[in-house]
């Protein structure tokens, strides 16, 4: 058994210690104290190196990972890096030098943006951007978290891909499962498909969007591996969190986001709603032409065949007085031709669309409240 510290010894030593990168002007970077600066995790140790004159970071593997070669492809040097003290009691160590981002961790974002609301709402908005990038690829990374998600000046970028998953890649090639806390619980070594991010990436949608609308979400951050919902609680119908987040986003009219949010209840760890959700964006039109119309269990506005305000409400009565009148779980709320939110009138029993620029509400227990059309004042 070898300890991180005779790594990165042996990383000072690279003309004696390695096979082929001691040809090469490779040496590690140190900080102000003159300590190499390097990461440890559960089966790797990442060292900050300069090569040949490039910035990049060292991955040196202290366990075998039989699918280094199919990821990483030319930037893998196996049995690489003598590790002893001794040579002679030493063993090779599998090496990775890939291209270093720049930049901060999507976690250090969020916590720094955790009392601005405004701020929060940009980042979410942001990384809905890379989710749908990542959603569109052939392959998927397997371990997706604020921790492996990089924002510099060049945009997101994704790190640590031990995980992947590629076309033609089989179940005996899973090796890593992912951090649990951002995984379906029930991903294992069996589920490994490019659905496998489908998971973390509505999980930290969720989270995201839910902190830009109430900055108190962010008093339960406590753990870089957990980001408010416990995966495990979600699909037993047990989080707590999650009911409080899906009732939030019910209650300020936000139907996107309410609909993602219920997919972390799912019973399984593929989710291919989420892309549509993700695209589904009003369009602007005239009210004149607005149906309201059902499609794919929702209620929507659509102009001929066409959605424009997609299909993502409970219920949905058509446009009066230049408002449409939708439901999400038990919160009614009337909504303009760009789909954004006019006016929100609470929970109730039922409600109808606006009359000579009035509509009541009837409560729960049969009390009665009157809304007058905010077009009209």
């Amino acid at each position: 058994m070898f300890g991180y510290s005779q790594y990165i010894t042996s990383i000072g030593y690279l003309d004696v210690m390695s096979r082929r990168l001691r040809n090469e002007r490779i040496y590690p970077i140190t900080n102000e104290r003159g300590e190499v600066k390097c990461w440890v995790g559960n089966s790797v140790i990442i060292v900050e190196v300069m090569h040949n004159g490039v910035h990049k970071a060292m991955r040196i593997y202290t366990r075998n990972h039989p699918n280094l070669r199919a990821i990483y492809g030319d930037n893998y040097y196996p049995n690489e890096l003598m590790v002893s003290a001794y040579a002679a009691e030493g063993r090779l160590a599998d090496v990775v030098l890939c291209e270093w981002r720049d930049g901060v961790t999507l976690q250090s974002k969020i916590e720094k943006f955790a009392s601005s609301p405004s701020k929060m709402g940009a980042l979410a908005r942001y990384f809905e951007e890379f989710a749908l990038e990542l959603l569109g690829k052939d392959w998927a990374h397997g371990d997706i978290k604020p921790d492996n998600i990089i924002i510099g000046r060049e945009g997101m970028h994704l790190i640590d891909f031990d995980a992947m998953y590629r076309p033609g890649f089989t179940i005996d090639q899973c090796v890593e499962v992912g951090t649990p806390l951002f995984q379906h619980p029930k991903r294992n070594k069996r589920a490994f498909d490019v659905h496998i991010d489908d998971y973390p990436i509505a999980l930290i949608v969720t989270a995201l969007a839910a902190m830009s609308k109430n900055h108190l979400l962010t008093n339960l951050l406590h753990d870089d591996d957990h980001l408010l919902i416990t995966p495990k609680l979600a699909i037993a119908g047990k989080d707590k969190v999650l009911d409080r987040i899906e009732k939030l986003f019910a209650k300020v009219g936000d139907a996107r986001h309410y609909r993602i949010a219920r997919l972390l209840r799912s019973q399984s760890y593929k989710l291919p709603q989420l892309r549509p959700l993700l695209e589904a964006k009003p369009r602007t039109t005239e009210v004149e032409n607005l149906t309201a119309d059902f499609c794919d269990d929702g209620w929507g506005y659509r102009v001929g065949k066409e959605f424009v305000i997609p299909p993502l409400y409970d219920l949905a009565f058509d446009f009066t007085e230049g408002l449409g009148l939708v439901r999400i779980a038990k919160w009614w709320h009337f909504i303009d031709h760009k789909g954004e939110v006019v006016l929100s009138c609470g929970e109730g029993e039922g409600i109808k669309p606006f009359r000579n620029g009035r509509t009541t509400i009837r409560r729960k227990g049969g009390s009665e409240e009157i809304f007058e059309n905010p077009l009209r004042r």
